[in-house]
């Protein structure tokens, strides 16, 4: 079963891994980093072919669909809005405190 702090961390993974001007997650930790405040576009990437990349990877991940909207555009514009975005497609509850809006 997915957890929100699973979600979390299978996001960021894909994430770093794809959009190289993210820093590397230490150990699966962020050290310090404010990776869910940062916005994608244009901060970490203006190629539309990067996003796309990181759209199908995360619905493959997750077995979600964005429809309408990517990662990246309105609505999703941080990381933290992606992450709230599939929690909340799967259907989890984000735990009280977490700043992650369904």
């Amino acid at each position: 079963m997915m957890d929100v702090d699973r979600v979390r961390s299978e996001v960021l993974e894909i994430l770093t891994h794809k959009l190289h001007k993210l820093p590397p997650l230490a150990d699966g930790l962020a050290n310090g980093f404010d990776y869910e405040g940062q916005r994608l576009v244009p901060d970490i990437t203006d190629n539309h072919l990067d996003i796309a990349e990181v759209a199908m990877d995360l619905e493959d991940a997750f077995g979600i669909n964005f429809e309408e909207t990517l990662p990246g555009g309105p609505g999703m514009e941080t990381i933290g809005q992606v992450i709230a975005f599939i929690i909340a497609k799967l259907g989890l509850s984000a735990p009280s405190g977490s700043g992650a809006a369904p």
